[in-house]
């Protein structure tokens, strides 16, 4: 047995890769829960370069603990073509030949057989008119329909956290407001990611690895930017999916050392937008482009984008960094400081949807000095305007009544006769979307596939919940218990525990 996180301690082993040896009882097995070490690149892009220095979270496996495969053939993330990939041909969801999910039909019965739409249950409602295979569910596309509630403010801070994210912080606390943080593991933080350091205005030394700790114990939600913050327009599926995986690997464990809790980021905003609005890349064929990266982006979270854009990331104006002591080179024709931050405010409370009260994203970055300055100003105009402020976590819960984790599509990927809130789940024995104790749904689903499905697993018999001691989200079936550590590597980011 190894030593773990179930008690609620957070035991480490110092160590220069990534992964640990687990044994399981069952059977003496013992599986590799990492494929590779994390290395980083000259560059500080992942992939490249020697292993890193790293501390090691190992979870408790009980008797009977497994961790799961490290590829499985029923992965929806396969490109098509490959056995067992989930297409669109296949009305969205269903399995074309590789390993079968033994999951239940309408009426609840193991049938043995792949999910075919006909298993599925739900009310034909278009709920899937506005999504494609490549337009995965999300908010705030460009030109598309973006329900919000009136008067409602989200408030997004992209890459960081930086040197000034402590201010931002202390901002939105003194108003009372909660935000939500797409945050990258490595960009704009120096070769040590978030380990490494900056000194503050009074002199003391700060780990941006705390800030997102901070952001989480004060009410914020965060997200996924990527590691790197890569157009995704410009990169392969493979190297789109390792941006996700690792990013989100990293930030828990940098949270673990913080001494908070794993979370699983089931939110996420692609850098620039792209591709669906124009990033630095101009693929040849946008609609290929967009494919590509919904096809990975689905099985991780909702993808977020904007409704306003606060363009302070369009330039650095004079005088204007991300850093206290670097000074980033201005933008060739950039503005001064003082003319970009009234651009700011124009671009934000001078939108016609705020005149309008409508419901706003308003995409901003915690590595602007600029926005840092004139936040309070925002604040100040957005609640004067009648607005009130909450997290794109609360928006999801609010259009889908489902929190994000539930949403990551399942069997039901893209079917026009299930409303979008159910394409996550699959039901056991009742009408999807009635009783989410007889559900599996969105990440949860994903691994529950990887671990056999109902042919090993059996249904669901319990809702899933978290921890709030160790913050695992785990849920209970037949045969066995399924927990999700983002915490580890591939393949023990998802453990079976005998019941």
């Amino acid at each position: 047995m190894t030593m773990g996180l179930r008690d609620g301690s957070l035991p480490k082993i110092a160590s220069r890769l990534w992964g640990l040896v687990v044994c399981a009882a069952a059977g003496g097995l013992c599986e590799s829960c990492s494929t590779r070490p994390v290395t980083f690149g000259p560059d500080g892009s992942v992939g490249g370069g020697s292993p890193v220095d790293a501390e090691v979270f190992a979870i408790t496996l009980p008797e009977g603990g497994r961790c799961g495969p490290a590829t499985t053939t029923a992965d929806p993330r396969l490109p098509a073509g490959d056995s067992g990939v989930w297409t669109d041909g296949d009305g969205g969801g269903s399995d074309d030949g590789g390993t079968e999910w033994a999951g239940a039909g309408s009426d609840g019965v193991d049938d043995g057989g792949a999910w075919t739409d006909s298993d599925a249950v739900g009310s034909d409602d278009g709920g899937a008119e506005e999504y494609s295979p490549v337009r995965p569910l999300g908010i705030g596309y460009p030109d598309g329909d973006n329900p919000l509630p009136a008067h409602i403010a989200y408030l997004t801070f992209d890459d960081g956290p930086s040197d000034w994210t402590n201010d931002f912080l202390d901002i939105l606390r003194s108003h009372g407001i909660q935000a939500t943080f797409f945050v990258t593991a490595m960009q704009l933080k120096g070769p040590l990611g978030l380990d490494g350091t900056y000194v503050d205005e009074y002199g003391q030394t700060e780990i941006y690895r705390d800030l997102v700790k901070r952001e989480l114990d004060e009410g914020h939600v965060v997200g996924n930017h990527t590691v790197n913050h890569p157009d995704l327009a410009g990169i392969d599926a493979q190297q789109i999916e390792s941006e996700l995986d690792e990013n989100e690997l990293l930030i828990n464990v940098a949270l673990l050392r913080a001494g908070s809790t794993p979370q699983v980021l089931s939110l996420f905003r692609p850098p620039f937008g792209s591709p669906w609005f124009q990033g630095q890349v101009v693929p040849a064929d946008p609609a290929s482009a967009q494919a590509v990266a919904a096809q990975r982006i689905v099985t991780h979270g909702l993808n977020v984008m904007w409704t306003i854009d606060s363009t302070d990331s369009l330039d650095w104006a004079q005088g204007e960094s991300y850093s206290r002591t670097i000074m980033q080179t201005p933008t060739p024709g950039a503005p001064t400081f003082e003319a970009k931050e009234a651009r700011i405010v124009q671009a934000v409370l001078g939108d016609s949807s705020v005149a309008q009260g409508a419901g706003i994203i308003v995409l901003m970055h915690d590595t602007h000095d600029t926005t840092l300055d004139v936040l309070p100003q925002l604040i100040e105009g957005l609640i004067g305007a009648g607005y009130s402020f909450d997290t794109i976590e609360h928006y999801a819960e609010w259009r889908w009544n489902r929190p994000s984790i539930d949403l990551t599509p399942g069997p039901g990927l893209y079917q026009a006769c299930l409303a979008d809130r159910d394409w996550g789940c699959a039901s056991f024995g009742v009408t999807v979307g009635t009783d989410r104790s007889r559900e599996v749904c969105g990440r949860m689903w994903t691994a529950y596939q990887a671990l056999g499905g109902a042919a090993v697993l059996g249904a669901p018999t319990a809702a899933p919940i978290q921890s709030l001691t160790t913050g695992i989200v785990s849920q209970a079936f037949e045969h066995a218990v399924v927990e999700l550590h983002p915490e580890n590597p591939a393949p023990c980011n998802i453990v079976a525990i005998s019941q």
